[in-house]
């Protein structure tokens, strides 16, 4: 569901006002109204959602149900709407038994917040896997090439690859392998610095995530900067914002952090660039790792990239 709905502008920014503001009803309206309209238009995906969170599907109901938290159901019988917000759906069976899904998943993102419902639901590549990454290759493929990314950014060297032997410090616990590679161009300067952290576990790697994201945050040299959820959770930091840094060439530079927990997976980037496209560049990056983070453990070959 979180796959989806960040699909477009409107489902990003009802994400983003749930991630900053969990519980509130401002948060669970925007979250509401998109989901109706994504249930409403993919019965299938309908379907899906109602088996993940329930035993059976739910029984039609004689009389419309009770939609609380400002759903409102008006009209007579044989002109009703169901209002969701600012959205105005003809009551059907189908309308009905939608609203009652989503009263469930509100309900259970209440309690367990955004990020621990969608990791039980699936979305259209199929169910969302949490696995170990136990091939060094598979790893391997997890980290892009050329072609992933935009023309212009070429390999600075072959792909690196160790095992939790080499070097694993102080993310050792439960690594499996850490990959990385970094890609650029020299005039103006972008360089993408890529990790991939693939653990025998899921809470090994949300461990490590946890002493990464607090590594970047007692940083004196860093800050947070907003960022946009992507995977089980992430975050990002500037290096010395609104500080001056030039590089050999003498160019302004800004530098960022991004890491991203994806299952058994902590992936990192680190984007360096002398134009003024840090942010958006950084989250592009960001994307398409953990993208193909969750297609290695999907058992599928990473086709995600990066455009920008």
């Amino acid at each position: 569901m979180r796959s989806r709905l960040g699909r477009s502008d409107e489902g990003r920014g009802a994400l983003g006002l749930w991630d900053a503001e969990p519980g509130s009803e401002q948060a669970a309206e925007a979250v509401r109204a998109r989901l109706t309209v994504e249930l409403e238009g993919d019965p299938g995906l309908a379907e899906q959602l109602r088996a993940a969170l329930q035993h059976g599907p739910p029984p039609v109901p004689t009389h419309p149900p009770a939609i609380v938290q400002r759903v409102h159901i008006g009209g007579d019988a044989n002109r009703a709407t169901i209002n969701v917000g600012p959205l105005h759906l003809k009551k059907t069976t189908g309308v009905v038994a939608t609203l009652a899904v989503i009263g469930v998943v509100l309900a259970l993102l209440v309690t367990l917040g955004l990020r621990s419902v969608v990791q039980s639901l699936g979305d259209d590549e199929g169910e969302r896997k949490v696995a170990p990454l136990s091939e060094m290759a598979t790893v391997k493929s997890v980290l892009p090439d050329s072609d992933s990314l935009p023309a212009e950014f070429k390999s600075e060297g072959d792909p690196v690859v160790t095992t939790d032997e080499q070097g694993c410090q102080p993310v050792c616990k439960g690594l499996l392998f850490a990959a990385s590679t970094t890609m650029g161009r020299e005039r103006p300067q972008k360089t993408a610095a890529l990790y991939v952290m693939a653990y025998d576990s899921a809470p090994h790697a949300a461990q490590a995530f946890e002493m990464i994201r607090r590594e970047m945050a007692d940083s004196s040299e860093k800050t947070l900067i907003s960022f946009p959820s992507m995977g089980d959770t992430s975050t990002a930091y500037q290096f010395t914002p609104g500080n001056i840094v030039l590089n050999e060439d003498d160019e302004s530079i800004e530098e960022a952090e991004a890491e991203a927990l994806v299952g058994t997976v902590v992936v990192l980037v680190r984007y360096t660039t002398a134009l003024d496209d840090l942010e958006p560049s950084l989250t592009a990056l960001a994307r398409m790792m953990a993208d193909r983070a969750q297609q290695a453990q999907n058992g599928n070959s990473p086709s995600a990239t990066a455009s920008f």
